[in-house]
Parts: structure tokens; C-alpha cells; sequence
């Protein structure tokens, strides 16, 4: 077993703390040869309370690659948490998919929670379920296993986009075309709720198992989203999807999704604004996960979760607001606060 602070450090080949990414409160290595896990974990601040954010299962090129999204997404963590009022700092956990995911690993995973006593608490994402989490809570305390949060993400984003198609086109979802990327718990959800208020819904996914649950007559079944002429495309799988050069194949409006770190870089959010797409960033608009995982602490009831999930459309239309009046992107928008 190995368990390394590494964020001073130089590790796997890479200066730790001089990564273009870094500006970390501590990241942390765990390796189990017998389980086959190697992790890291990455606090980006705990100013406002212990770490909390997902872990991912994920297979990815090189350390570096892994180092990359975790630091990405521990930061976007942090933002997200404060955007959504809950007292938490923002932290993020990757598992390096080198192999089949077990019931060994999970309890190696649990083992590395529990060595950082607190610091981060762990919940679902991509590769790992609730059912996974479940399974780890019977090692340590620092997972969040009362809900699964995809469904809340989904209904914050669905008020989303139907404030953001009201301020835009000064119309109802009714018939407009949204065009949602990935069919996972978020984008499924999402899907659903879109296509009861009317909107005319698009779905894809790489994983056709996924697009088999999708149940609706009135939810279309297409290759590519991400090329679609929609009113809205909604991003909902993988981040990192939209690059000076790929935005060229954007037919829409508005972009709108739960996928974490979409953008390649932050100058694309500017990239975009200059074609005359609105992009409403992941951070402001995909919350609602953490106020699902959050309520019982924070003595939510469902209806009150419901009420903060809610005032993800209120911000989303303020922070649009601002964009216009000032033209800048929503992105720089938020940076003014």
C-alpha cells in the first residue's frame, strides 16, 4: 500500500504544485497492488467546510491525464458548493480504471477516505454508482449514500433552460428543440422532464444500453447530438467537449448541461459568445446534485430541496442578465462577482 501527500512534490514526472491547473490546498496519491486501486485525491478549499465531490472510475491516457481532471474538477467543486450556498469546500476523487472495478477496490478506496479523516467526503460519478458508494459506506463515514444526486442535477438544469429559453426567445419550452448528449441518470432525467413540458427532445449516448431504458415516444433517438440544429444543446456525458475548433459544428442557441469542466479551455467561453451562442456554465447550472446530496445536512425537506433547485434558474437568469448588459459571456459575468 502506498499513501502519499504529493502536492509538494514531484511525482510520476510532473512538479505537483507548478501543474497550470494547481492551486490546491493538498492532493493526495493512494495505490493497493492487492485491490488493484490507484487514486488521487485533490482538495481544492476547505475555507468553507470539509471537501466534497464526486469520485470518478474512469480510464485515462496517462497520470497526467488523471492529475488534469482531478485538479479540474476539485476546482470546479469549490465554485459549485459556493454557487449553491451549502458549507462545504470543493474536492474531487478519481479511481485510475486499469482493470475491473471490484468489491476489494471499493474497499481500498474506503481505506484511503479514511486515512485523510475527514478532509473530503466522497460521492457518485461517472463509473460509480450508489450502489458502489453504498458498499464503501460499510468501511467509512466519508461518503454522502442518501441519494442519488443525477436526478436533482436534472430537475436544477430542466429550470434551467426553460429561464433561459424565456429570457432569450421570450417564449415557452413548448417546441423547442433540445438536443441533450449523454443518457446517464442526468441526461435521462433531464430528457423526461424537457419532453413532458413539451419541448421537442433529442437524446445520444456512446452507450446503447443507456438509450435503451429511454422509455418516451416523444424523446427522438439520434447519432451525434452535438452537431444538432437545436434550440438548446444540452451537454450531460464527458467534459472537455468544446475546443475552438469543434464549436465550429455547433448548430444552437444555447448550451445548457450537467457534464463537469466542458469547456477545453476558459477562453472557448468567450470563443462562443463571439459566434453569438450562449453558454451558461456548468458550475452555475448543474448544483442541484449537491443540493440533493446535501439536504438532510443542511434539514432540507423535499420541498425545500425543490425550492433551492428552483433558485438555480433565478441565478442563471441574473448571471444572463449581466452578460447582456455588459456583452461578455456568462462566464466573465460571474467572474464579476
Amino acid at each position: 500500500m502506498i499513501f502519499k501527500d504529493i502536492t509538494d512534490t514531484y511525482f510520476e514526472g510532473i512538479q505537483i504544485s507548478s501543474h497550470n491547473e494547481f492551486e490546491h490546498e493538498k492532493v493526495y496519491y493512494y495505490e493497493d497492488h492487492k485491490s488493484g486501486l490507484k487514486s488521487l485525491i485533490a482538495i481544492h478549499d476547505s475555507t468553507e467546510g470539509p471537501a466534497i465531490g464526486g469520485c470518478r472510475f474512469k480510464t485515462y491516457d496517462s497520470f497526467e491525464s488523471g492529475l488534469n481532471d482531478v485538479l479540474r474538477l476539485s476546482k470546479g467543486m469549490t465554485h459549485k458548493n459556493n454557487i449553491a450556498q451549502v458549507p462545504f469546500g470543493g474536492g474531487k476523487g478519481i479511481i485510475f480504471k486499469e482493470g475491473k472495478k471490484s468489491n476489494e477496490m471499493m474497499k481500498s478506496y474506503a481505506d484511503f477516505l479514511n486515512l485523510l479523516e475527514g478532509k473530503y467526503i466522497s460521492a457518485e460519478d461517472i463509473g460509480i454508482s450508489l450502489k458502489d458508494i453504498r458498499f464503501i459506506k460499510q468501511h467509512t463515514e466519508y461518503v454522502f449514500d442518501n441519494v442519488d444526486p443525477g436526478p436533482y442535477t436534472a430537475k436544477g438544469i430542466f429550470y434551467a433552460i426553460k429561464r433561459a429559453i424565456s429570457f432569450t426567445f421570450s417564449e415557452s419550452l413548448v417546441g423547442k428543440k433540445i438536443a441533450i448528449q449523454g443518457a446517464g441518470s442526468v441526461g435521462s432525467k433531464l430528457a423526461d422532464h424537457l419532453s413532458k413540458a413539451g419541448a421537442i427532445v433529442y437524446i445520444s449516448d456512446i452507450d446503447n444500453s443507456k438509450l435503451k431504458i429511454i422509455s418516451d415516444p416523444n424523446i427522438t433517438i439520434v447519432d451525434n447530438a452535438f452537431e444538432m440544429q437545436c434550440d438548446v444543446f444540452s451537454p450531460c456525458a464527458v467534459g472537455a467537449i468544446f475546443s475552438r475548433s469543434s464549436i465550429e459544428n455547433l448548430n444552437c442557441k444555447i448550451i445548457a448541461g450537467g457534464a463537469n469542466n466542458q469547456l477545453l479551455n476558459e477562453s472557448v467561453a468567450d470563443d462562443l459568445h463571439a459566434t453569438g451562442i450562449t453558454y451558461i456554465p456548468d458550475i452555475l447550472i448543474n448544483s442541484g446534485g449537491v443540493i440533493g446530496l446535501t439536504k438532510d445536512i443542511m434539514g432540507r425537506n423535499e420541498e425545500q430541496a425543490e425550492s433551492e433547485l428552483m433558485n438555480i434558474a433565478i441565478r442563471v437568469e441574473e448571471a444572463m442578465a449581466i452578460a447582456k448588459d455588459q456583452s461578455m459571456s456568462i462566464q466573465a459575468a460571474l467572474q464579476l462577482n
